[in-house]
């Protein structure tokens, strides 16, 4: 009983060191003057967008209105990278992210997206989408 306690105790300790994870105080404060800086000038504006590649292979991204008419188009988005933000027409909007590696998988996303709101398409080392909310402006 005595060794199930010490383990239980550590079992507990390693997965709370696990779940922590760090983020430079210079970064957090670069994403909250970027996220002040877009909730000052908007007013009625058009939605916007941009990725940011933290994988490791090139991707192509597309915003698509429910027509078929490509709104944003840009190719090439090398890992390690980010792209300037985009601006697009309000409505359902298909987003669409391609890489011509093999093992990495396409996604799409479709959204409605109104004035004011912006959509920050990140992308983790694994090569997936771990964002799919949009955020009012």
């Amino acid at each position: 009983m005595k060794n199930l306690l010490n383990f239980a105790s550590y079992a507990c300790a390693l997965l709370i060191s696990i779940s922590c994870t760090t983020q430079p105080i210079d970064s957090v404060q670069l994403d909250l003057l970027n996220q002040e800086a877009l909730n000052d000038s908007c007013e009625d504006e058009d939605p916007i967008t941009r990725v940011v590649n933290n994988g490791t292979v090139t991707f192509a991204f597309k915003v698509i209105d429910d027509q078929g008419n490509v709104l944003v188009d840009i190719p090439n988005i090398p890992a390690s990278s980010t792209t300037s933000w985009v601006s697009f027409t309000q409505g359902e909007v298909l987003f669409s992210l391609d890489s011509d590696q093999t093992l990495v998988n396409d996604d799409k996303v479709v959204l409605q997206m109104g004035t004011c709101m912006a959509y920050d398409i990140e992308i983790d080392a694994n090569n997936q989408i771990v964002s799919y909310t949009p955020i009012t402006l």
